[in-house]
């Protein structure tokens, strides 16, 4: 399992910098313990929207297809963190920036999107 999760996260590690920093600090912080996979994907989570104006629209495509095919893996656990962990910090990054969520919104996959919609509408 832990080599599935270190391919899934070298995808966004391998895009930027920004990503590399957040991963390493998530894995110092719970050395020598490997890092909850949930709470990797949040920090990715919360990086990708801090940064989602400064990438391309090709990059932009690639990690968003990315985070689906997470959500699509065979692998329930990867699945799982993915939606809890990586989705929703994106949806509770943007809560208060609507522009930001559409941004967020219209490039999500199908399964992405309904679960941050799901996610967002949550106790409403």
């Amino acid at each position: 399992m832990r080599k599935l999760i270190n391919d899934y996260v070298y995808v966004f590690t391998n895009s930027s910098a920004n990503f590399k920093d957040v991963v390493d600090r998530c894995i110092e912080y719970w050395m020598p313990e490997p890092a909850p996979m949930i709470l990797l994907l949040s920090a990715i989570g919360k990086s990708f929207v801090k940064q989602i104006n400064t990438l391309s629209e090709n990059e932009k495509k690639k990690l968003f297809q990315h985070v689906e095919e997470g959500m699509h893996s065979s692998d329930r656990e990867l699945s799982i963190a993915v939606a809890t962990g990586l989705i929703e910090s994106m949806v509770t990054a943007s809560d208060e920036d609507d522009q930001l969520w559409k941004q967020i919104e219209e490039h999500l996959g199908i399964e992405s999107k309904k679960h941050a919609i799901a996610w967002k509408n949550f106790g409403q």
